[in-house]
Parts: structure tokens; sequence; C-alpha cells
């Protein structure tokens, strides 16, 4: 399943076989558009996974920040009760990858990392 959004702010790519969400967000967003990017999750997403563990890896080389903290910690928390078990979260330096991987916490185990292909193999050891 392959969900882009209208605008280009982001494409989500669901691969049932391995049970991934792989998203692309891309500039700055609003809170509405941090909206709608929710409810694809929540509509399409979550109704493929159809209640089994699942991962989210999602690269944000190509995504501004946004002061969008209260509609972030509702959609993780909506990860959560859907049973995301990895995140993985690809950036594009080796210095947001150090602060991202220190600043790591709350209910979803996640790993930074540089590029696809780490994000791909630690997902794959995680059992995704």
């Amino acid at each position: 399943m392959l969900i882009t959004h209208p605008k280009g702010l982001y494409t989500i790519k669901y691969d049932s076989a391995r049970r991934v969400a792989y998203d692309a967000p891309v500039g700055l967003w609003t809170k509405e558009d941090y909206a709608d990017y929710h409810s694809q999750y929540v509509n399409k997403i979550g109704p493929a996974v159809g209640g089994q563990t699942w991962a989210v890896c999602t690269d944000v080389r190509k995504y501004k920040i946004s002061d969008l903290g209260d509609v972030i910690a509702k959609h993780t928390e909506w990860l959560n009760e859907n049973k995301v078990q990895y995140a993985a979260i690809i950036v594009d330096s080796a210095i947001v990858k150090m602060q991202m991987n220190r600043a790591v916490g709350g209910k979803i185990p996640q790993q930074a990392f540089l590029n696809e292909q780490e994000a791909d193999e630690w997902l794959k050891s995680k059992g995704f």
C-alpha cells in the first residue's frame, strides 16, 4: 500500500509481508498537515496491520522542524496503543543521529540511522 499527500508533504508505504510502515515527511508542516498524516495511519495503516505487532521507519532527512509537539505526541501514543514495537528514524547527519539516540525515551524503542540500509538491517534484527 502506498499513500502520497496531494501536495507532496509525505509518503507512507506499508509492507504487509514485513509489517513495516515506511514514511517520509517533507517540508514544514502545520497542525492540519500533521492531522491529515495521522488520519492516514488511523484509517488506512491501522486496518491493514489488523491487530498484529509492527514497526515504523521514518525518513526525516527532508522534514523541517515544526512546532507540533502535542500532535506528534498524540500520534506516538496511537502508535504505541496499536502495537508498534520499534521505530527506526533516518536522519541526515551524525550529529542528529547522536542527538536522537541520546534522546531515546518513551514507550516505543527507537534508533536513529544515517541511511535506509542501516535502518532496514536493524528492523530485520528485531524480527521485522
